[in-house]
């Protein structure tokens, strides 16, 4: 108890000295219980999960200009009750920026053996790497021109994954008709090209033509949507093509000062290694709504949902897998420095032909800032 007090009076005095500093750290403590740690249909292991997260940040305007300068890091150790040394792993990740009204450099890295995407039920150490660049001439001018390009990069430990491991370079140009400095509508068309490292059978190249909103939609909605026409063509197969109707939408709806509802969702290609399929078509939405209810409290619910439909027959099927997922949580500020949060998570997925899953997740979290 002693040690606990000490290690509090000390962040305490630190969160004080740090106060006017552009550093800020942070230490979250998160105490879970997962029934299906293993995302199975039948032969479910349970297990207690302690996992303890660290985070340091950095913000500052760089002197004599518009830019600022963000830098970011975090490291984590996740602890299983259940067979914990093969369970047990450490993440890790590191971000930056640089940054104005007209210009975005950004870059995102982490290490986890979460699993990439709602497809994968298994755990496998991993990195992804995403840097991305943002240019636009102008918001003031009826008429702006812009340049977007990004590199991603995926890495799998695993032996039996690496037929996952890929780099996708993106590179495109838009065109903005600029209602009010902070409401545009906006067409784009950005190629791809997606090389695999040894499954070069799914290397392709992509293009998609674009028309969108973005900024100050309404006086309470925010956001981007757009529609999207992609077409996708395959290097080693001429006859393998594929067109898609795709969207995006990341809004937020702010009715009053203590509420707000965000919507994400999309329509996109999405790789796989899934027998003859080198991709899938995921449609998904996550509606996140948030009320606080005082100074001290606040609750939210999240909703997620995603189908997941492949192109290619196994045996007279085509696989068809739909995802849902539930999460409400309570928080309570104990301080500026100090909240604690309370949450349940339920998620579940069907499919016509491969395993089907329930998982229920219960979580009471502790961040110390400073």
């Amino acid at each position: 108890m002693k040690k606990i007090f000490s290690v509090i009076c000390l962040c305490f005095i630190v969160s004080v000295a740090f106060a006017e500093s552009p550093f800020k750290f942070a230490i979250l403590e998160s105490i879970k219980y997962d029934d299906n740690i293993y995302l199975t249909e039948k032969d479910k292991k349970s297990s207690a999960i302690s996992s303890t997260q660290l985070f340091a940040d950095y913000l500052s305007q760089i002197p004599n200009s518009s830019l600022k300068v963000g830098l970011g890091a975090n490291v984590g150790y996740n602890a299983y009750s259940e067979n914990p040394s093969n369970n047990n792993y450490i993440n890790a990740g590191a971000k930056g920026f640089l940054e104005n009204e007209y210009f975005k450099l950004y870059d995102s890295f982490i290490y986890t053996s979460e699993q990439a995407t709602n497809e994968l039920t298994e755990r496998t150490d991993r990195i992804s790497n995403n840097i991305a660049l943002n240019v636009r001439s102008s918001r003031e001018k009826m008429f702006s021109v812009g340049l977007v390009a990004s590199d991603v990069f995926d890495r799998y430990m695993k032996c039996s994954k690496v037929g996952l491991n890929r780099n996708r370079f993106n590179i495109g140009a838009q065109v903005f008709y600029n209602i009010s400095p902070k409401t545009s509508v906006f067409v784009e068309d950005v190629v791809s090209s997606i090389h695999y490292e040894k499954n070069t059978y799914n290397d392709s190249t992509q293009n998609s033509l674009a028309v969108g909103v973005e900024g100050n939609i309404t006086e309470k909605i925010k956001g981007t949507a757009k529609v999207s026409y992609d077409y996708r063509d395959y290097k080693k197969d001429n006859t393998d093509k594929a067109n898609l109707l795709g969207y995006f939408v990341s809004l937020t709806y702010k009715p009053m000062e203590t509420n707000s509802f965000t919507l994400i969702g999309r329509r996109a290609y999405e790789e796989t290694t899934y027998i003859n399929n080198r991709y899938y078509v995921s449609t998904a939405a996550n509606l996140l709504a948030n009320q606080k209810l005082s100074q001290k409290f606040d609750v939210s619910l999240l909703l997620s949902y995603e189908n997941m439909d492949y192109p290619i027959r196994v045996g007279n099927d085509f696989r068809v897998d739909d995802f849902y997922a539930v999460k409400p949580a309570v928080n309570y500020k104990f301080r500026e420095y100090l909240t604690a949060g309370l949450w349940y998570k339920f998620k579940t997925k069907h499919s016509n032909i491969a395993n089907d899953y329930t998982d229920n997740t219960v979580g009471l979290d502790f961040k110390f800032t400073f």
